[in-house]
């Protein structure tokens, strides 16, 4: 398989409408922090929405990775010869230890 026909493949696990409506709002919710901090803002506040920020980029993350396990779940299972699906695992697992 090519890398730009598996690139399509994840990506046809994403709903780009939805995530885009996501990540607009977590533009819209830094935006408002930097316009908290110019106001001088009570900063409990301020932690406050950039705890938001947070839950909400974890969040965006989460239904990626979820994407892409998704896809290599499936070619693991295609996948014949168990050193090619070991190597597919490791992968998964440095995937995982970074997105955490």
């Amino acid at each position: 398989m090519k890398k730009k026909e598996k690139r399509r493949i994840e990506y046809s696990h994403i709903d780009f409408d939805d995530e885009g409506k996501r990540l607009n709002r977590i533009i819209g919710q830094v935006e408002g922090v930097r316009k908290m901090l110019e106001d001088q803002r009570k900063l409990e506040d301020v932690l406050i929405q950039c705890k938001a920020i947070h839950s909400a980029l974890k969040s965006v993350e989460s239904r990626i990775v979820k994407a892409h396990l998704e896809v290599a779940l499936d070619e693991i299972m295609s996948l014949e010869k168990r050193k090619k699906r070991e190597e597919k695992i490791a992968e998964l697992e440095e995937l995982y230890k970074q997105a955490s």
